[in-house]
């Protein structure tokens, strides 16, 4: 195992360094602005010296528009900040991987995109890309039990955490200022958000398939707090939404802390605190009053009434 430092006489640049690797080998980035690099070699270690010390805003990845590329499994990337790429910040596409106190920001499409399996971020942060902060995005179902826990998504154009793929975890983590907070996809299933803070978005979190809500705060979100939507090529199923504190949601008539469109079916809303929401606390568009299970929640009003114990 080896040791390279970057820049120095004889790794000048990172992509130097990462050739000249093999597994298991560590890397430290030294404080400065740096090119891209794509991590090809297994089980390497990378370490910045701190976001807004190592700075990760050069040339592109090679061949991408991407700031990294991380296509090899069990990497670890620590201690630095990505920024103003033209597509990706940071794109992992590869297993078992390890993104921790990294910050990606002012990149055109996603801060950091998850299309692997397994993978981890952990205290990282994503803020004002162009589309989404923290993506777990499905490529025939390869983005599969990855998380995210004690991470920051803000002021991204369309949406904090983007759910596109299967049984991926957002736990303990925050998604504020963004356009969506948090929103799952047609083509997401079995997802677990828990224990998170989701605040002063247009819409806290939209979900469609088998999704697990448990214990998270939606609060002053523009719109509505949580939404189960009904659209033309699929409705909300079999989800379940739990024990959330919901308060202080909506400006507009069409807005509810949790609101469940017509058209949606099966879906368990139950053990829910929601108050001080616009127009209603809870709000089920006939049929949905009756084709979901709504039970233990408390709330200050509902439509249809009886939805609140």
């Amino acid at each position: 195992m080896t040791l390279r430092i970057v820049p120095s006489d004889m790794y000048p640049t990172m992509q130097s360094a990462i050739d000249d690797s093999s597994s298991g080998d560590s890397i430290k980035i030294l404080a400065g602005t740096f090119d891209g690099f794509e991590v090809d070699v297994d089980n390497l270690k990378i370490f910045g010296c701190g976001i807004g010390r190592t700075i990760i805003a050069g040339a592109p990845a090679q061949g991408s528009d991407d700031g990294i590329v991380v296509n090899a499994d069990r990497t670890t990337l620590q201690g630095f900040t990505v920024q103003g790429y033209g597509n990706d910040g940071v794109l992992v596409i590869s297993n078992n991987n390890v993104l921790k106190n990294i910050k990606s920001s002012l990149n055109t499409n996603v801060g950091i995109c998850i299309t692997g399996r397994n993978n981890l971020i952990i205290k990282s942060t994503s803020n004002f890309n162009g589309n989404a902060g923290i993506d777990f995005t499905d490529q025939i179902n390869t983005s599969v039990h990855n998380c995210a826990i004690h991470c920051i998504s803000q002021n991204n154009s369309l949406v904090g955490y983007r759910l596109d793929s299967l049984h991926n975890r957002i736990i303990k983590s925050q998604s504020k200022e963004n356009n969506i907070g948090i929103s799952s996809s047609t083509d997401s299933a079995r997802n677990t958000v828990m224990d998170n803070k989701v605040n002063n978005n247009s819409i806290g979190i939209i979900i469609f398939l088998s999704e697990m809500v448990l214990n998270n705060l939606f609060c002053n979100n523009f719109n509505s707090g949580i939404v189960l939507p009904n659209f033309i090529i699929v409705s909300a199923m079999f989800n379940i939404v739990d024990s959330n504190i919901v308060r202080n949601n909506g400006t507009d008539v069409t807005d509810a802390g949790i609101l469940v469109e017509d058209g949606t079916t099966d879906n368990t809303i139950r053990f829910n605190k929601a108050r001080n929401n616009f127009d209603f606390d809870i709000e089920a568009d006939p049929p949905a009053d009756l084709n979901n299970t709504f039970d233990g929640n408390q709330c200050g009003n509902s439509d249809p009434p009886g939805l609140c114990t």
